[in-house]
């Protein structure tokens, strides 16, 4: 049996903070995170004799950092709007959850005020996180723990060191600054900004980047589905990407996205020695100009932790441009999940996805990718590199409530820290996946054919979005793994 933490750049201080809290929690269970029931209303609020309810005003608490407009951009509904009594409950949940999935709050609260006759004021209560994160950082450079521990025997030249400075709410306009200065096995240095509202309407966003990377090791190749790594001692991988991400956001569920980027990579002449397919041709140096589309509809309750809604995105990408001759590269890849409540307690999720190559000629090693990574992989199978142009997966999974509590942090009274969320579920999940390779499968037995994978596991969801899970996989190998991760990505 294999254990098995994969690497997530989650904030631990987050786990030390819930971990202290927890142990001093004395105070009562206030009331759940999810579903959403976080709307406040008695029988002075909504006069029952009125079939409807005109919205007087909308007032904003708690955001003292947080612009009223980022708020009120999420909202469905505006001054003067009525609605009626019998959907008045569901209009305040859907719009509380999408406040909410800005992420910059703890907590959202929607109450409703009286008003003349048969109007109501809508106040609108947060608990704003804490946005600036000048964080140490302290990773390994590997998939995962195991792979660390075992196949590379303990070696901490293989821990990635710096600090990372996120500032997720700058000038309170939802702007995000980020800057990375990394040493260790991965050499870093990265800075983006992201303004999500460039016209009054918020409804156009972009957001600059600039990143180089460097290695002294690299993986030049997958044997037996494993990857294998080459030590130079001295720089043997650089790679240079900057670029400009654009977004348009017609409505609250609705994403246009467009991707435009320099890369710019070179290896030292050894690993194109040892793989001449790395850039192809035995290159290496490589420039592309790259462009991307990705459309979303984005229906979900709660991003980072879903349980009903559904959530669908396609993605068409074009790795050079024509200008340069290192690449040309075209895929379309698709998304579909279907978050289902059976019950009270019991969900449900269906989830399919898929990647086409339209270009058919062999692409460089260093640019296909598979089921290998990041929400594309077969649970069961994290262990392993599974290359190939194509793939296509489906997922599904039942989900039991265990229990859902909010409750006010006993040992930190800072008001970014003082609501804890936390939820348990219990699971049992079954998937499928078949990744095509029709260039890289020799000596590698889990490409070309099907992969399949059951299992069971325990879901804890708690503050600033952070999901830790612990699933037991049995694989079609008959290999039985005990898998530890910080994320349930299903995007």
């Amino acid at each position: 049996m294999n254990l098995i933490v994969k690497k997530s750049p989650i904030n631990y201080c987050v786990l030390v903070i819930l971990l202290l809290s927890l142990f001093g929690a004395v105070e009562a269970i206030a009331h759940p995170f999810f579903p959403n029931d976080t709307i406040a209303t008695n029988e002075k609020t909504v006069n029952k004799a009125a079939d409807y309810i005109v919205i007087n005003d909308i007032v904003t608490k708690g955001n003292k950092r947080t612009k009223d407009h980022i708020i009120f951009r999420e909202l469905d509904f505006k001054i003067g709007d009525t609605l009626t009594v019998n959907q008045l409950e569901e209009v305040l949940a859907v719009n509380r959850n999408q406040v909410f999935n800005t992420r910059l709050f703890n907590d959202v609260n929607i109450e409703l005020q009286n008003g003349a006759s048969n109007t109501v004021d809508v106040v609108i209560a947060v608990e704003e996180r804490w946005y600036i994160y000048p964080a140490p950082i302290f990773e390994l450079a590997d998939r995962n723990f195991n792979v660390w521990w075992k196949e590379q025997k303990r070696d901490f030249s293989r821990v990635e060191y710096g600090m990372r400075f996120t500032h997720k709410n700058f000038r309170g306009r939802k702007e995000r600054l980020k800057a990375v200065i990394q040493l260790g096995y991965t050499k870093k240095f990265e800075l983006s900004y992201t303004l999500p509202f460039l016209n009054k309407q918020g409804t156009t966003g972009l957001k600059p980047f600039i990143s180089y990377i460097t290695n002294n090791e690299a993986l030049y190749g997958t044997q037996n589905n494993n990857a294998q790594f080459y030590d130079h001692k001295s720089k043997l991988r650089s790679r240079f990407r900057t670029g400009i991400d654009f977004n348009q956001r017609p409505d609250i569920q609705t994403n246009h996205y467009f991707s435009f980027a320099y890369n710019h990579n070179q290896i030292a002449d050894t690993l194109a020695l040892l793989n001449p397919d790395y850039f192809l041709e035995g290159k290496t140096k490589q420039k592309y100009l790259y462009l991307a589309y990705i459309f979303t509809k984005d229906q979900r309750d709660i991003q980072a932790y879903p349980l009903t809604g559904r959530f669908f995105r396609v993605m068409v990408e074009k790795q050079g441009l024509g200008i340069f001759k290192d690449l040309n590269m075209l895929w379309v890849k698709a998304n579909y999940t279907e978050y289902l409540q059976f019950s009270n307690k019991f969900y449900g999720i269906t989830n399919v996805r898929g990647k086409a190559s339209l270009v058919r000629s062999q692409q460089p090693y260093y640019n296909q990718s598979g089921l290998n990574g990041g929400a594309d992989y077969v649970r069961g199978y994290e262990l392993y590199i599974i290359d190939g142009q194509d793939f296509a997966m489906a997922r599904t999974a039942l989900k039991y409530e265990l229990f859902n509590t909010k409750f006010t942090n006993p040992i930190l009274k800072i008001d970014q820290f003082k609501t804890i969320n936390l939820a348990v579920y219990f699971k049992t999940f079954a998937e499928i996946g078949y990744a095509n390779d029709q260039y890289y499968d020799k000596g590698n037995p889990l490409s070309n054919q099907w992969l399949t994978s059951t299992g069971i596991g325990i879901d804890v969801v708690t503050m600033y979005d952070t999901v830790f899970t612990i699933e037991y996989t049995r694989n079609r190998q008959n290999e039985w793994g005990l898998f530890i991760s910080f994320e349930v990505n299903y995007d």
